[in-house]
């Protein structure tokens, strides 16, 4: 049978529980404007009834013993946070590629009289100036000097180019730090969270910063996030059952090129992203590789290809969009600003070797105008490229090699440099194709811009949902606040009364 005091225990229970609203609902308030924090809810129930027994040993009825706080929860929706670190993946890719695309875009001036479709131009009427008068020695300098001038811009740009590249592995590399120490710090989280766990304790807070970390990581890198819930002594709970003193501990994976799973968190071990440059010559290229968190199943080669985040964003401008021999399809930017440019030198060498050179006053084959860049010896000299294009050093000593006649060389013939410049109006010619890199260059520009703003919004609409799920509304709390302390001020008033009739039974009883 419940004693006098019993009363007294109730209120005494409806006390502390409203205490509890009180104190979260200040907490919730009180961080209002703190990034990244999670609405908490404090969840009432009611205490463990009291049977009381009848004159026949029936437990009959049962009477409530009063309120207790069953725990204090965050208020998440777990299917934004997925939609979020996706979304946010995307943005990092897109603003990102953006970025370094512009940074390529300005190296090349273009449209401009600064721009290298200028100077090509400027190259090719040249050759038509130098056809009205092919004797000239003043007009065949001016073609030499501007075709020097020509191989100095082009090996300007892609140098230019490569440098973009290098600032996006260099970002990379950081990016890479990041991500690792944001795995390291999941890992402790993940050991912290589970010894509070194991104590009964919910640790709000921790789980807080740990979606913190996650978002950050998303943005680096495509990562999927899945929770694995142990109980205490580290046996796996059943398929969807999750008890009140539960482990919860997340695992992040990524996926290798080949498409196969690598685990960088497994619980509270953590695995690593390494970055390494390649010592190839050429376009600038990196190696990334994931090493899987210890004790994991994993049977790929490590190498991974992102496709998201800012790392993903590196990873295809070096590797990709700098790559002068993905051919594609689609053809990278750096293979097609190299088919430009040797092009340009085909078809001018082509002319040239078909031409007369007066240096001695004879016909002859001309040497051919571009050729490339030999510091090594090496032999065969290295084809023609962006890299290594220059004008012929026969040339640059001796404009005269210059052919503008065609054969068999007749005096005052400029046949060959009017074939020469109306190299500039072939259909499919260099400028051209210059012209098709730079739409190209353009037009990737644009999409990225165009699928960074749907990206963008997308994370808008979503941080808005998790905002109106998880985050604090001002007059809801203050509602909460007064609910509580009147629910405080009732519970007081039993209290009273309670105390008030136990004086009166205490002072019935003495004599």
């Amino acid at each position: 049978m419940p004693g006098a005091f019993f009363g007294l225990d109730i209120a005494n229970t409806a006390l502390s529980a409203a205490q509890v609203l009180m104190d979260v609902a200040g907490q919730n308030i009180a961080n209002d404007a703190t990034p990244g924090y999670s609405r908490q809810v404090a969840d009432p129930a009611t205490t463990t009834p009291y049977a009381q027994p009848d004159m026949g040993g029936t437990y009959t009825p049962q009477l409530g013993t009063g309120v207790d706080i069953s725990n204090v929860r965050r208020v998440r929706a777990s299917y934004l946070d997925g939609l979020f670190r996706t979304t946010q993946s995307d943005v990092g890719l897109y603003n990102t590629r953006q970025g370094y695309l512009t940074a390529a875009q300005s190296v090349l001036n273009e449209p401009g009289q600064n721009g290298l479709s200028a100077a090509m131009n400027r190259f090719f009427s040249d050759f038509q100036t130098l056809s009205q008068n092919p004797q000239s020695s003043a007009a065949r300098t001016v073609v030499q000097q501007d075709g020097e001038a020509l191989t100095a811009q082009i090996q300007q740009i892609y140098q230019g180019l490569q440098s973009v590249g290098v600032q996006a592995q260099t970002q990379a590399t950081q990016d890479v730090a990041v991500a690792n120490s944001d795995l390291q710090q999941l890992a402790n989280l993940n050991s912290s969270i589970a010894s509070a766990q194991a104590l009964g304790q919910q640790p709000n807070d921790l789980l807080d910063q740990r979606d913190n970390l996650l978002n950050s990581l998303s943005k680096l890198i495509p990562i999927s996030v899945t929770q694995t819930v142990t109980l205490p002594g580290g046996a796996p709970a059943p398929q969807g059952v999750y008890t009140a003193n539960a482990i919860t501990q997340v695992n992040v994976t990524i996926q290798d090129s080949s498409g196969n799973a690598v685990t960088l968190l497994s619980g509270q071990t953590a695995g690593s992203l390494t970055l390494t440059p390649s010592a190839t010559p050429g376009a600038p290229q990196f190696t990334l590789t994931a090493t899987p968190a210890a004790g994991t199943t994993y049977t790929g080669n490590g190498n991974i290809a992102p496709t998201g985040g800012t790392i993903g964003a590196a990873y295809q401008f070096v590797n990709t969009d700098l790559n002068p021999g993905a051919s594609g399809p689609p053809p990278s930017l750096m293979y097609q600003f190299n088919q430009a440019i040797t092009s340009l030198a085909s078809a001018v060498n082509a002319q040239q070797q078909a031409g007369y050179q007066d240096a001695t006053g004879t016909w002859a084959a001309g040497p051919p105008f571009f050729t490339a860049q030999n510091p090594g010896g090496v032999s065969p000299a290295p084809a023609i490229s962006v890299s290594n294009i220059q004008v012929n050093p026969q040339i640059q000593t001796n404009a005269n090699y210059i052919a503008a006649s065609a054969p068999p060389g007749a005096a005052g013939d400029g046949s060959n440099a009017t074939a020469i410049a109306n190299i500039a109006q072939q259909p499919n010619g260099p400028l051209s194709q210059y012209a098709s890199f730079v739409s190209n260059m353009g037009s990737q520009v644009d999409l990225a811009q165009n699928l960074g703003s749907t990206a963008q919004s997308l994370l808008n609409q979503v941080t808005s949902q998790q905002s109106q799920v998880s985050g604090v509304s001002i007059n809801e709390e203050m509602s909460n606040l007064v609910q509580a302390q009147a629910m405080y001020t009732a519970a007081s008033k039993v209290a009273q009364i309670m105390d008030s009739s136990l004086q009166s039974l205490i002072s019935a009883v003495q004599p």
